[in-house]
């Protein structure tokens, strides 16, 4: 059963995104305008009508084509945790969704706790704020966060959250994640389909990750078309604990929680699919599901009907991003519980991407530094 929120327009098109019906022949002329747009900005770009801006320290941007859930906040943990376990001091830096101080280039975390709160800078920022043990900044202006991040921080280098279509900024890496699920939907350009720009942009990218299933499957075909020669990884979104709010930090329990628990399953997210059919590895039995607009803001009077959904169930178990969220509202102690999904590549692809990410932040230091001095 779903709560009784009706879908945004923006969700309305989601779901129209993943066939060829009459929305998409309706909204056929203004992806034609939007593909125009995106042509002229890259080419005023290009030939130097606007300049990308370099950030002074390295930059790895993890993005995808497509609007939607692929894993990129996941990921952006992953190579940021990476980085920061080899000693080095990155910074992540993101756009914020949804809150109150959107527009605004602001520190929200450092050392695994949110300075600000989930109202004030929107959830995804505060859940990158809640698990990174680096400094988190948000800002709508990339540019001016890495340099918050650099000049505030001591960034050493930045690891930037959807920053595929951010041309303002020079990138010494991009990351590409493509869902290996949904592909790229209908195959069309915003507002038709679910693409940002031509999928021959991908053949710009230092390497592409299909997530949500390993190996690559059939989507590698029409990869290697598009992209080129540009490396190939398959990464999955595995649940690794479950995660619970206390003492204002995220801590973890065992997924053996969830064994044979009758839970309620309450998502705010785009594409919530993925997170029942992980549930159901689980062997968690849902006694009732309460679905939400992405991003919802949590209300007394959706915390009521969770409330009392749950008096029939062991566990309310929702997502990490809507934990953050939930929070807030007193549930009965150990009774609310986020699954954890972490970015998983296998071990041999895990170290191929990270060496390739290594090398070339390298190959960026060796030029800036400049051919050494000959002797003698």
């Amino acid at each position: 059963m779903s709560a009784d929120v009706p879908p945004t327009i923006r969700e309305q098109l989601i779901r129209s995104w993943s066939n060829r019906g009459p929305l998409r022949t309706l909204l056929a002329p203004l992806s034609w305008g939007y593909r125009l747009g995106v042509a002229g900005r890259r080419g005023a770009y290009r030939v130097g009508v606007f300049r990308s801006q370099a950030a002074g320290v390295p930059v790895v941007s993890v993005g995808n084509l497509t609007v939607g859930g692929t894993g990129k906040t996941p990921a952006t943990l992953w190579l940021a945790s990476r980085l920061f376990e080899d000693g080095l001091n990155p910074a992540i830096v993101t756009r914020g969704y949804g809150g109150r101080l959107a527009g605004r280039t602001v520190v929200v975390g450092r050392g695994g706790r949110p300075l600000l709160g989930v109202d004030e800078i929107g959830d995804e920022a505060c859940l990158l704020a809640a698990r990174f043990s680096g400094s988190v900044v948000c800002g709508a202006d990339r540019a001016a966060a890495v340099a918050l991040a650099v000049e505030e921080e001591g960034a050493e280098m930045v690891v930037l959250d959807d920053g595929f279509q951010h041309w303002r900024l020079e990138r010494d890496v991009d990351i590409v994640l493509v869902d290996g699920r949904s592909g790229f939907g209908n195959g069309s350009l915003l507002p038709a389909g679910p693409v940002r720009e031509p999928i021959g942009a991908l053949s710009r990218a230092d390497a592409i990750v299909v997530t949500k299933t390993a190996p690559v499957g059939p989507l590698a075909e029409t990869l290697r078309r598009r992209a080129g020669d540009v490396p190939l990884f398959a990464a999955e979104l595995l649940p690794t604990s479950l995660s619970h709010w206390e003492d204002g930090e995220l801590k973890t329990r065992s997924l053996g929680d969830l064994v044979g628990r009758r839970v309620v399953t309450v998502s705010a997210i785009a594409e919530p699919r993925s997170f029942y059919e992980l549930l159901g590895q689980l062997e968690a039995q849902a006694v009732e599901v309460l679905e939400y607009p992405d991003h919802h803001r949590f209300s007394q009077s959706d915390w009521q009907r969770i409330n009392k959904a749950a008096h029939g169930a062991d566990l309310v178990v929702c997502t990490e991003k809507d934990l953050v969220k939930l929070c807030r509202f007193p549930f009965a102690r150990g009774r609310l519980a986020a699954l954890r999904v972490d970015f998983s590549l296998g071990d041999a692809d895990e170290a191929r991407l990270y060496a390739l990410v290594r090398d070339r932040l390298r190959l960026r230091e060796s030029r800036a530094n400049g051919p050494a001095d000959e002797v003698g």
